[in-house]
């Protein structure tokens, strides 16, 4: 099919085309053809047409040796491309990874003294220390004079309790 290109005079024939690899607005699409520009012999042709094929837009006229050498460079982009974001992936996995250590969970025979503490089992040390703190105020002998006996061993339980579950932490964290 010979078109003449009416404002600059050019004529060109489209000897096969090849496929639409990007559809736009107004019935104008990128394809790729191999197309005779003014009877000269035909090129490799990227470039906005038509659909109709009446007008196209500027573009570019390869040779079967610059397609090669274009499709070389393409493809060395697209490994260059896909390394990167291969890389970038790895990176972020590690850095959520390194971010977010897993937290080691206790040993079961610590839930006791989990609850001596008044606490979740597995909850970590700053937990383990507020909540100490906390409870030896309640229960300190000095404010709990009407039963100290009572008030004696339950700091005692209070102190035992954190310390078993510190000396667990402080191995773990090592």
């Amino acid at each position: 099919m010979a078109n003449k290109i009416e404002d600059d005079e050019i004529e060109c024939e489209i000897i096969e085309s090849y496929g639409i690899f990007s559809a736009g607005a107004k019935n104008w699409n990128k394809e790729v053809n191999l197309v005779s520009w003014n009877g000269r012999p035909a090129k490799l042709d990227i470039r906005s047409w038509q659909s109709n094929h009446e007008k196209c837009g500027k573009g570019i006229a390869l040779t079967r040796e610059e397609t090669e050498e274009l499709v070389k460079l393409l493809n060395k982009i697209l490994k260059q491309k896909d390394t990167k974001a291969e890389q970038k992936t790895r990176t972020k996995t590690r850095e959520k990874k390194s971010q977010a250590p897993k937290k080691p969970e206790p040993p079961k025979t610590l839930e006791p003294f989990y609850g001596e503490l008044e606490l979740q089992f597995g909850v970590g040390p700053d937990k383990c220390k507020s909540a100490r703190n906390t409870l030896l105020k309640k229960y300190h002998p000095d404010r709990n004079s009407e039963n100290i006996a009572f008030a004696t061993k339950k700091t005692i339980k209070i102190k035992e309790a954190y310390d078993k579950i510190m000396e667990w932490w402080n191995r773990e964290a090592k």
